[in-house]
């Protein structure tokens, strides 16, 4: 389920926070850092693709290719297809 502030998300609203050399927090550069609803998800490296987690489905994890296409996913551009 997508809610109104994520269907606002264009691909410069989005900000990586990386949390370890493998794992990344997506955010919304829009809000303040210190809001939770800033956070959008997670990307997670596994060695061979980027699995996406949303907040807002949180039990769905979408693998892609690349970091990039990763980071994508949650931008305006992007219905979180499967690559």
């Amino acid at each position: 389920m997508k809610t109104d502030h994520e269907h606002r998300l264009r691909e410069r609203d989005i900000r990586l926070d990386a949390i370890s050399s493998t794992e990344w927090r997506v955010c919304d550069r829009s809000l303040d850092e210190d809001d939770h609803l800033s956070i959008l998800g997670f990307i997670e490296f596994t060695g061979r693709r980027y699995e996406v987690t949303r907040m807002s489905a949180p039990r769905d994890r979408i693998a892609y290719t690349s970091l990039a296409a990763a980071r994508e996913a949650f931008s305006l551009s992007s219905e979180m297809r499967i690559p």
